[in-house]
């Protein structure tokens, strides 16, 4: 039998603003699966003294975390993005208690099969979700389940491997090419990240989003382009210890020893 959700919805849209969960892990929303019902959910609270005590409660699980204001102007644009996520379920917390919120009612689903079909990855859920879960497991300051971490990284790499994934370019002398579907490559830069060691990675991305998050307002004089993982060793620069995928958000390292692990036993 469904549940008729439409009174504890009008009230979180007559909020102010909610406040959620950020994992700074991943410096993304924190995404739990459901032991029972296996949903990938968010979570969501009418006020800030609810968040606290609830990200008090992770912390107690060696899980870092921190509440996250959304205002009422973004709330919808938060929701939405929960797409990109491969988040089903939004559990929503008020002094009356705590509802589960499927997000297909909360906010309108974007065309999926338009974006799959894209020459540039608009979304990456599938891809996203597990980075999330890998990393929030990887990252944490305890003694790891090996087991687990490796079915959590193995879920990951096995979505690295089907993904498209963008790699930003800056051209230069654009106003003097006659052809702007032709390149010179003599006028192409490809951006790099100094770590504080000084070694040199390259910032590649799961999506749209991602890319412009971390470009700026670089991201209108950049070109993209879509590349698979077996592509991406092509465009090492010589110096490169490998990729940082979304420098933005996960963070994450694939060094060129990594990669060329995963092509070789993977693809």
């Amino acid at each position: 039998m469904s549940i008729d959700h439409r009174f504890t919805i009008k009230k979180l849209q007559k909020l102010p603003g909610f406040f959620t969960v950020l994992s700074p892990l991943t410096r993304m929303p924190y995404v739990a699966c459901d032991p029972e019902t296996f949903d990938d959910q968010v979570y969501i609270f009418a006020t800030e003294a609810l968040c606290k005590d609830f990200v008090q409660g992770l912390s107690q699980r060696q899980i870092p975390a921190a509440p996250l204001n959304i205002p009422q102007p973004q709330m919808n644009g938060f929701l939405t993005s929960l797409y990109a996520l491969d988040v089903n379920m939004a559990v929503f917390c008020d002094d009356a208690g705590e509802v589960r919120l499927p997000v297909e009612e909360l906010a309108i689903k974007p065309d999926m099969e338009k974006a799959a079909a894209s020459k540039i990855p608009i979304m990456n859920p599938q891809l996203t979700l597990t980075m999330i879960y890998f990393l929030q497991e990887l990252r944490r300051p305890v003694k790891h389940d090996l087991p687990r971490l490796h079915e959590l990284e193995d879920e990951m790499i096995a979505n690295l491997v089907r993904s498209t994934l963008i790699l930003g370019i800056e051209t230069v002398h654009e106003d003097k090419n006659p052809d702007p579907e032709k390149v010179d490559v003599k006028n192409v830069r490809i951006p790099f990240i100094k770590s504080k060691e000084g070694d040199i990675y390259q910032p590649i991305y799961s999506d749209f989003t991602e890319f412009r998050k971390y470009a700026g307002p670089k991201a209108l004089k950049m070109r993209m382009s879509s590349l698979s993982i077996k592509q991406l060793p092509q465009f090492l620069l010589k110096d490169s210890k490998g990729y940082v995928l979304n420098p933005a958000g996960v963070n994450l390292v694939l060094t060129v020893k990594q990669l060329e692990r995963i092509i070789k036993d993977r693809t």
